[in-house]
């Protein structure tokens, strides 16, 4: 019997060594930014930044306040205006979740990348990429 309940435990810590648990974003915060991009709903997307986040949109790069970022992505979905948003993989790297998409917009494709921290149990933004897919 021991033989035996030492043989499972080796099995389970050597499927969980093997095949670690992928770690995901919150499927909410998920489904949030998916809509405020989709929208172009700056108000909903400024509410997720952090004190400072860190945009990379054209026509360049900087970091803002939430007020400044607000305006930012508001002249650019001025510019580009959203048709449609696709989630292709999110997950988690050591110390930021991150959220991978194309949002098809009227002036082109645009890669999105977002990385996420936690704070107090909330997920905030602390950057936000968009740029113009090369292919």
């Amino acid at each position: 019997m021991q033989q035996f309940l030492r043989n499972i435990f080796l099995i389970t810590v050597f499927l969980f060594v093997c095949f670690p648990v992928a770690a995901q974003v919150p499927e909410n915060i998920t489904t949030d930014i998916g809509n405020a991009l989709l929208k172009a709903d700056t108000r909903a997307l400024s509410d997720m930044f952090t004190g400072n986040v860190e945009l990379d949109v054209e026509p360049g790069k900087g970091k803002y306040s939430k007020n400044q970022a607000q305006m930012v992505l508001k002249e650019w979905f001025g510019q580009n205006i959203p048709r449609s948003y696709e989630l292709k993989q999110e997950g988690k790297t050591s110390s930021s979740f991150y959220i991978i998409g194309y949002l098809h917009c009227n002036s082109g494709l645009f890669r999105v990348y977002i990385l996420l921290n936690e704070s107090s149990g909330k997920m905030n933004i602390h950057y936000l990429s968009l740029r113009k897919n090369e292919q």
